[in-house]
Parts: structure tokens; C-alpha cells; sequence
């Protein structure tokens, strides 16, 4: 199955505006073939999210330990420093909501036993969302955990971060709402983003 790559990096000298930034993103993105998309954080402005598809966790394992990698990251070090990258299987990158103003991505701790039913309840959630929403809903499992550990990610486009967060809230006090956490479930953080090339075309 195709593997969504999510990696965030922190700016170095350079604003996530400068053109110069996004020329090597694109660069990055022509060279891997990923389809990969740009995202700058809206709570914190010097960091950067990149999304893109790979055809399984071992392709994009691989091209890491490989010598292409300097050859095709090298140049965008002096501006970028990485933090940290998850993997989740992913039908593709036509279910991230690009078109939508604001990305919401919320990651979500689930125990082993819970994993069904966390599924059950994400898959219902994102029904009822789509009811009322214009834009894409998509989830994931990570596939690069230990065994025993579990983790889902939540990816949903909305016209205002306010207006996402406002939903988390009002979920976080409805008891039968996937957003409330129990011995199961653990909510490891909400993040929202503003797509680079969006906002560079409009």
C-alpha cells in the first residue's frame, strides 16, 4: 500500500514567503517523483510540514541510506532542519484536502486492543463530516512503529483554523466522540498548516 511520508523541518535564516524556499522544495519534489505538498505551521510560522506519497515504508527507507540522498537533500540544509518524519499507509495524495484554506493533521496514541475500535469510530467520524463539509477527510495508521504501538492520523481541510479547533472542542465533550481520550487513547497533538503554494497563487 502507498505510504503518506510526513516530515516537519525548521527554517534557518529564510521565511517560509521567500520564493527561494519553495524553488527548492519543488526541486526536492521533481527529483523523488513524491507528489509531495508544502505546508508552513500556523501556531509556529518557522516550521514546515511536507507531504508525499512513496510506494511502500521500504522505498523511502531506502533512498535515505542511499547516496542520493546528499545528492538530492544536500542543497536545502543551509535553509532547513529536520525534525522529525512519520510514515502512514495511504491511498494517495488526491485524499489530501489541498484546495482547502487550512490542513488540520491530528495524531492520535491508540493501545493494541483498541485498535478496532478506534478505527470504527475515526471511519464513522469522518461520515459525518463529510455530510456537512466541503472539503476532503482522510485517515491513516503509521506503519513505521514498534510492534504493539499504535497511531492514527486524522487529515481534514477547513476554511479557518479557528473553526476546526472549535470542533476538537465540542468533541472533547461529547463521550462517544472519537476526540476523547481514555486508557485507549491518547491525542498526541493538533496541527495546522497553510499550503505554500496556495497561498504563493493567491
Amino acid at each position: 500500500m502507498p505510504v503518506l511520508e510526513i516530515t516537519q523541518l525548521c527554517l534557518k535564516g529564510i521565511t517560509a514567503d521567500d520564493p527561494a524556499l519553495l524553488q527548492t522544495l519543488s526541486a526536492v519534489r521533481d527529483k523523488l517523483q513524491t507528489n509531495s505538498q508544502f505546508y508552513v505551521s500556523v501556531e509556529e510560522p518557522d516550521l514546515i510540514f511536507i507531504l508525499g506519497i512513496w510506494p511502500d515504508l521500504d522505498a523511502h527507507l531506502k533512498f535515505l541510506a542511499s547516496p542520493a540522498r546528499e545528492e538530492v537533500l544536500g542543497p536545502q540544509e543551509d535553509m532547513l532542519e529536520f525534525r522529525w518524519t512519520i510514515h502512514v499507509e495511504f491511498g494517495g495524495m488526491h485524499l489530501i484536502p489541498a484546495d482547502a484554506p487550512i490542513l488540520a493533521m491530528e495524531r492520535m496514541y491508540v493501545k493494541g486492543e483498541q485498535v478496532e475500535s478506534v478505527d470504527r469510530a475515526v471511519i464513522k467520524h469522518m461520515q459525518q463530516l463529510k455530510t456537512t463539509h466541503p472539503f476532503n477527510v482522510a485517515h491513516g495508521w503509521r506503519c513505521d512503529m514498534a510492534p504493539g504501538d499504535h497511531e492514527v492520523l486524522l487529515i481534514s481541510g477547513w476554511e479557518t483554523t479557528q473553526a476546526h479547533v472549535t470542533l476538537v472542542k465540542k468533541e472533547s465533550n461529547d463521550k462517544d466522540s472519537v476526540a476523547v481520550e481514555d486508557e485507549g487513547l491518547k491525542m498526541l497533538g493538533v496541527l495546522h498548516g497553510k499550503n505554500l503554494e496556495r497561498k504563493a497563487a493567491s
